[in-house]
């Protein structure tokens, strides 16, 4: 687990590429022997890193459906939650790295398609059944990609670290899923 913290660390700082198993094993306080006992290479740690993060994300919005039965408190949870999702900004650093790596590495690539397919999977599940959709969904909902699009897009802008616009996000991501959930556009 440390090596995978200290890589996700690396990673977010200094970019796939500019990062050495050295540093990587260094950082965790664990020789280069451990970090090869855990791990075949640079890319299967990186793997790991992502696949680390991304139920964290996803997490929150289960436990919205879980824990809210009321429409309106639904709503305005899913709204919270989409509105701020530009806040993580160290996961959006790590999918941007991700994206980059998988250019060049074809495991890295497999897996990255693998994991958006997820990603939009179980968000269009979960967002079109608060919603009411339909029991058998079409695949890639184009208003979840736009959504997830969107949080992204605006989680690099917020990687500059200006805290006068942090409120300007947050308006922003609300104005999109407003439009994008306004009624009858998810059936």
């Amino acid at each position: 687990m440390r090596l995978v913290e200290a890589a996700e660390r690396l990673f977010v700082r200094k970019g796939f590429d500019d990062v050495s198993v050295d540093e990587i094993s260094e950082m965790a306080g664990y020789s280069r022997g451990a970090f090869y006992s855990n791990f075949k290479d640079k890319e299967q740690i990186f793997l790991a890193v992502v696949d680390r993060r991304r139920p964290q994300v996803l997490r929150a919005l289960d436990d919205i459906f879980r824990q809210t039965s009321e429409p309106a408190e639904r709503i305005a949870a899913v709204r919270e939650w989409f509105s701020n999702l530009w806040r993580f900004k160290d996961f959006v650093a790590i999918q941007v790295e991700f994206s980059r790596t998988a250019a060049r590495h074809r495991c890295v690539r497999d897996r990255l398609t693998e994991i958006w397919q997820e990603e939009l999977d179980n968000v269009t599940a979960s967002v079109v059944r608060y919603f009411g959709g339909a029991d058998i969904l079409p695949n890639g909902r184009p208003e979840i990609l736009a959504l997830l699009a969107v949080a992204r897009g605006l989680a690099s802008l917020a990687m500059a670290g200006e805290p006068d616009k942090e409120q300007m996000f947050t308006e922003a991501a609300t104005l999109v899923f407003d439009r994008v959930t306004a009624p009858g556009s998810l059936n």
